[in-house]
C-alpha cells in the first residue's frame, strides 16, 4: 500500500501548478480521474490554499483555482512549504500568542468600523451642506429678513 502525501505537500504541488497554468482544474490529473481518497486530499489541499488566501476558486463548482497576489509571491519564493517554515517577523522565534492575535483582530475590526462610521457621517454632512446650498440659492431672495 503506497503512502499518500499529506495535504500540505499537495497544497505545495497545487500552488506551483496553478502558478504555471491558471486557472487550474484541481480534480483533473493528467487526463485520469483520481480515486476517492485522492479526491478528498485534493479538496482539502485546495481548501487550505483558499483559507490561507493564496488562491480563490475561479468557478461556482469550486473545482478551479486561481492564484491571488500572495499565492504568486509564495509560488516564486519557495511555495507553500516555505510559507509554513517562515518565522513570523519580530517574534524572536516564539509562536504567536492566540490571545494577542484575537485582540489585534478585534482592534482592527473596531478601527475599520470607526472609519466607515466617520466616512458615513462625512458623506451625510456633505449632502446636508449641498441641500442647504440648493435651498439658499432657490429660496434665498424670497425669505423675509
Amino acid at each position: 500500500m503506497s503512502e499518500l502525501p499529506n495535504k500540505e505537500n499537495i497544497a505545495q504541488e497545487l500552488l506551483l501548478l496553478a502558478f504555471q497554468h491558471s486557472p487550474l482544474d484541481v480534480f483533473e490529473r493528467e487526463g485520469k480521474v483520481p480515486e476517492a481518497d485522492e479526491l478528498a486530499r485534493l479538496k482539502e489541499a485546495a481548501d487550505l490554499l483558499v483559507m490561507s488566501r493564496f488562491a480563490k476558486f475561479a468557478d461556482e463548482g469550486r473545482t478551479q483555482l486561481e492564484l491571488t497576489n500572495a499565492g504568486r509571491y509564495w509560488a516564486l519564493n519557495g511555495g507553500f512549504l516555505a510559507f509554513l517554515k517562515e518565522e513570523p517577523a519580530g517574534r524572536g522565534g516564539r509562536g504567536r500568542n492566540p490571545e494577542m492575535e484575537a485582540l489585534r483582530i478585534n482592534y482592527m475590526r473596531l478601527r475599520l468600523d470607526t472609519f466607515w462610521w466617520s466616512f458615513g457621517f462625512s458623506v451625510a454632512g456633505f449632502l446636508f451642506g449641498l441641500a442647504s446650498l440648493i435651498f439658499a440659492l432657490y429660496y434665498g431672495d424670497r425669505l423675509p429678513r
